[in-house]
């Protein structure tokens, strides 16, 4: 074998050609140089991948690590292989987490991760076997569901690997967007009736209920990040082409897609984003003051059976998860300070079982759902988690004034307010892929 070319960097490391490791390193030298030195280090990453490979990587990954198919089981292989995915990228997690990655820091928020992720698979598990009778097994599975917590430093790391420019970031998530959009649309248009399922235990895309009808429930990751996006650049020019485009979404949101809360509080999010600076607070304190009045509105006595009827058999459902679910936890301190874990749908033991409700989900109820799983202490860790991503990347769209860093920012303000209904745990990947993406694009420039 030719001997490779090594040169010595100004600290006196030996540097190895990118171009001499492809044709001559064996192949375990090369994974190995290519993870451990070439992006934390200055040198082998000179030569970047070709522009085309670089966003390929990205939009496929990418489809992973925004969880589009972690709940469609109906798609085996990709449904299999998005559950896989945490442990897949688990190398590139814990290279994200050195210092160095990006820029000369660490990236922000990294012990706030780990103190979330020691919490959830290191005691909720044990409570789970203690409280619901599952298993070791059966314990260990009910952590998946928060691994994805890991693609925020692996994604980090990934970004900067492959370093693709801000101008291709935001072409490759807001291409997706479109893609969300027009694929729900084909999907409408063209799936027979027979295709759609009433339990939506076995059908997560499609399917028919007796209130919203057929209605097809895409993965809107992407989706609302588009609208999101067009709400910040009406803000910043004002054009009325802006508004119209997110319009007809929102139209097709309804027509189609037809779940109440999403959609409620991604109009919420694009009002309060669209807003001039100046008219943002008062439209803030307008709309608590309308949602409190609304929420009085619904409790008085002869209107409270008619919201209930017209929302059908949903609200009926959450309404009494709630109770069992707060009944379950009893008045025991300890149970309401650590929570009782969870059980997932390969347990020996179901909800159903032991709550006696076939529709019982955590997933449905909100802060409830995380109390009864994670306990207050749980439950304040995930929100600060959250309010953390938050503010990070809030300060980080601010700091570049860049409408795509603000829309990103603004999608975990729609998660958190979200988390009345649904919990934070059911996609945290969105969060910690939100965030990655806030980091990196806040440490290269914003050109182009």
């Amino acid at each position: 074998m030719r001997r490779l070319l090594v040169r010595k960097s100004p600290n006196g490391e030996a540097l190895v050609g990118a171009s001499q490791l492809v044709r001559h390193a064996p192949l375990p030298l090369l994974i190995y140089r290519t993870i451990d030195n070439s992006f934390t280090r200055e040198n082998i990453a000179r030569t970047r991948p070709a522009e085309t490979f670089v966003a390929a990587a990205m939009i496929l990954s990418l489809l992973f690590f925004g969880q589009v198919f972690y709940y469609l089981n109906q798609l085996e292989p990709l449904y299999y292989l998005s559950k896989a995915w945490p442990i897949i990228v688990l190398p590139m997690a814990a290279l994200g987490m050195r210092p160095g990655v990006v820029g000369q820091a660490a990236i922000p928020l990294r012990w706030l991760f780990v103190a979330v992720l020691a919490y959830t698979i290191g005691i909720t598990p044990l409570l789970s076997m203690l409280y619901l009778g599952n298993g070791l097994v059966d314990a260990l599975l009910t952590t998946v569901k928060v691994l994805p917590l890991l693609f925020y430093p692996a994604l980090v790391f990934q970004l900067a690997w492959l370093k693709p420019s801000a101008r291709m970031l935001r072409k490759c998530v807001l291409g997706l967007g479109v893609m969300t959009f027009v694929l729900m649309v084909i999907l409408w248009v063209t799936v027979p009736a027979s295709w759609y399922s009433t339990d939506s235990a076995t059908s997560k895309l499609l399917i028919y209920e007796f209130e919203r009808g057929y209605r097809v429930s895409m993965p809107m990751f992407f989706g609302l990040l588009l609208i999101f996006y067009l709400g910040r650049q009406f803000a910043y020019t004002i054009r009325w082409y802006y508004i119209l485009a997110i319009a007809v979404l929102f139209v097709l949101l309804f027509l189609i897609y037809k779940q109440r809360t999403t959609i409620a509080m991604a109009a919420i999010v694009v009002v309060l984003a669209s807003c001039p600076e100046k008219w943002r607070r008062l439209a803030f304190a307008g709309g608590l003051l309308a949602a409190a009045g609304a929420l009085v509105f619904v409790l008085v006595a002869p209107f409270m059976e008619q919201v209930t009827a017209s929302l059908g058999a949903s609200l009926l459902i959450r309404l009494d998860s709630l109770q069992r679910a707060i009944t379950f936890i009893g008045d025991r301190p300890l149970n309401w300070l650590f929570g009782m874990g969870a059980v997932t749908r390969f347990s020996s033991v179901s909800m159903a079982n032991i709550l006696g409700s076939d529709y019982f989900f955590l997933a449905d109820i909100g802060w409830v759902g995380v109390i009864f799983e994670y306990g207050i202490v749980g439950a304040v860790l995930i929100a600060a988690l959250y309010i953390a991503a938050f503010l990070t990347a809030d300060h980080a769209g601010r700091e570049s004034g860049n409408a795509f860093a603000l829309a990103l920012s603004d999608y975990l303000l729609f998660m958190i307010f979200s988390s009345a209904v649904y919990s934070l745990v059911f996609v945290p990947g969105e969060m910690a892929t939100v965030l990655a993406l806030s980091v990196y694009l806040k440490k290269i420039p914003q050109s182009g």
